[in-house]
């Protein structure tokens, strides 16, 4: 019978206490993962869950900035162990597994086709498949959801493609679905003793990153360093999970059609530890119900920075509630985002940032993407994409049509200006071009009603407060298009502008001739066209050939303007006088 050593760590130590303050961990990952392991030891220390008081760690202390853990030997296994419990579930597929075995026959069902409308049939195979229980995010995400759609479910395919996408990564899932200790409850145990040993030496230990853990690590970089991290620091690891959201962003292909592209996290770097771990709660509890497809309608975003401003967004609407005059400053100091695709078996990272939170920003963000008691004015993908990008990366509030370019000229004409052939999905682009310039005809009214002195509103026949360049590209684009429009369908606009119809929906519109409206769209689709296949001077000769061969008046001062632009800023012309085809299309 072998002999116990009396100076051995392993059986002198009965309890390691951790003091972890957000100040001193390194990455919002750490940070995120802080407040899920004290979000996870609450839930197991809740009544019905009747955990043994024993396998649950210790909170000694907690302050908005810190927090001290005891752990045992047997409540850091316990701790792991429910953070990795599993289940096999069954789920429906329409392709069948290659080496599997189903575990009900084959059905076949009847469903629409989205794109044509069309009933098809299509098979189901069904299997069983070891899932992450989640048990700490089942209780606390919206229960009155389809659990095959869910936010729930979502989460579970991200951890299954993402961190834990390769088989051997899922090993303490399956060891607790045998029934058995996961392996990572006796390592992080042997790791706490190590850092024990350390403290008494006054030094730190430190262990691998596994890229499980970690997002981006690996065993060493390009340049042969490996990752490492403290070792009571690379515990948090375990916990981030618990505290992101997930979305997909959803990318346009040159056929109109939609796919989701990888998933998004949205990691919050925590400055308030329990402001936190309660608003965050009551975030997952309202989160939206709607459901888009096969994804929670609030989970699709049209790019990978919008996933920072939602969950932004959420927190400000739950920390607003709470108490009065409470901002989100009082829980995070940003939100990083990262998106990562899975391609075969690698992991790639396809963007990444980080977004600092200010009202204004939510403000405008709001009015661009909506919320649950505020829909989006703005129907169309890509023009919400592009606003956004000039709202996170625009040189100027006002510049909102700064990364439109790119896009109107590489995409086909036929998403931007209506034509029979419009994808049914980019047909609203117009109409958001539409809606955004009335917008901003709004807005210029109410500044200069606001700023100008009522004894002042006009002079010599020119308002004191001149328009800005894309007013003015859109009213001479505007001018154009109606005047060639009434000359070719014999329709004057004076005489049917006033006259009004409600359609099958109910809304009440202009009643337009439909010679006139074809005539329209003909001509805003030729220059369209013509203008978009110009380049510098070019352009801007052809410009001034078409729009002033009507007659168009402009003050003296709106004509410097445009003029200034045309010499200095074609490109900016070119985009606003694109965007204002397609709003008079």
């Amino acid at each position: 019978m072998s002999k116990v050593k009396k100076n051995d760590p392993a059986k002198q130590v009965e309890s390691v206490t951790i003091r972890y303050d957000l100040f001193d961990l390194p990455t919002a990952q750490h940070k995120a993962g802080l407040a899920g392991l004290v979000l996870q030891i609450r839930h197991m220390q809740e009544p019905n869950r009747r955990v043994n008081p024993h396998a649950i760690p210790e909170i000694v202390e907690i302050t908005p900035t810190s927090a001290t853990i005891r752990f045992t030997e047997e409540s850091i296994q316990g701790l792991l162990d429910d953070l990795y419990d599993s289940c096999m579930e069954r789920v429906q597929v329409k392709n069948k597994w290659k080496d599997a075995e189903t575990v009900e026959p084959p059905r076949e069902i009847e469903e629409t086709d989205p794109a044509t409308g069309k009933i098809k049939k299509a098979t189901l195979f069904v299997y069983e498949v070891l899932q992450p229980r989640g048990s700490f995010l089942r209780q606390h995400l919206p229960d009155k959801m389809d659990r095959t759609k869910d936010w729930h479910k979502l989460w579970r395919d991200m951890l299954w493609n993402i961190p834990r996408g390769r088989p051997t990564t899922r090993i303490p899932f399956q060891q607790r679905h045998e029934g058995r200790p996961c392996r990572e409850g006796a390592d992080a145990w042997k790791e706490l003793l190590a850092v024990q040993r350390a403290r008494q030496e006054n030094g730190f230990c430190t262990k691998e990153v596994a890229s499980s853990l970690w997002l981006g690590a690996q065993a060493f970089n390009a340049e042969g360093v490996p990752f490492r991290g403290r070792a009571e620091q690379n515990l948090l690891l375990h916990f981030w999970p618990l505290t992101v959201l997930i979305f997909v962003p959803q990318r346009i292909d040159n056929d109109g059609k939609s796919e989701f592209a990888g998933y998004t996290l949205a990691i919050p770097e925590v400055s308030h530890l329990e402001n936190f771990c309660n608003d965050y709660v009551d975030l997952l509890h309202n989160l939206s119900t709607e459901i888009r497809g096969y994804r929670p309608t609030e989970a699709i975003i049209d790019l990978p920075d919008q996933a920072a401003l939602e969950f932004m967004s959420n927190l400000t609407r739950i920390a607003a509630h709470r108490v009065r005059k409470k901002t989100i400053h009082d829980c995070v100091s940003s939100v990083e985002y990262v998106n990562l695709v899975k391609i075969g078996n690698n992991i790639k990272f396809t963007a990444s940032g980080r977004v600092a939170p200010r009202s204004s920003l939510l403000d405008s963000y709001l009015a661009i993407a909506g919320g649950q008691k505020q829909p989006t004015p703005y129907r169309n993908p890509l023009f919400r994409a592009a606003l956004l990008l000039a709202l996170l990366r625009g040189r100027s509030d006002r510049r909102w049509y700064e990364f439109m370019g790119p896009l109107l000229i590489e995409r086909p004409w036929s998403f931007f200006v209506h034509a029979e052939d419009s994808p049914w999905l980019q047909r609203a682009f117009a109409a958001d071009a539409a809606h955004k310039f009335a917008s901003e005809w709004e807005r210029y009214e109410k500044e200069r009603k606001d700023n100008m002195p009522l004894n002042e509103q006009q002079r010599d026949g020119a308002t004191l407060t001149t328009p800005e360049l894309p007013l003015l590209v859109h009213r001479l684009v505007r001018e154009y298009v109606q005047r060639r429009a009434e000359d070719k369908s014999g329709h004057k606009w004076e005489d049917f502008k006033d006259k009004k119809k409600t359609d099958e929906s109910g809304r009440t519109r202009i009643d337009i001739p439909e010679g006139y409206s074809k005539a329209k769209e003909k001509i805003a689709s030729s220059v369209f066209l013509e203008m978009r296949s110009r380049r510098e001077q070019d352009f801007v000769e052809h410009f001034t050939a078409t729009f002033c061969s009507i007659k168009q008046y402009l003050p003296e001062r709106e004509y410097e303007v445009v003029a200034e632009a045309l010499l200095k800023n074609p490109d900016d012309v070119k985009t606003l006088t694109l965007l204002a085809l397609s709003a008079n299309s």
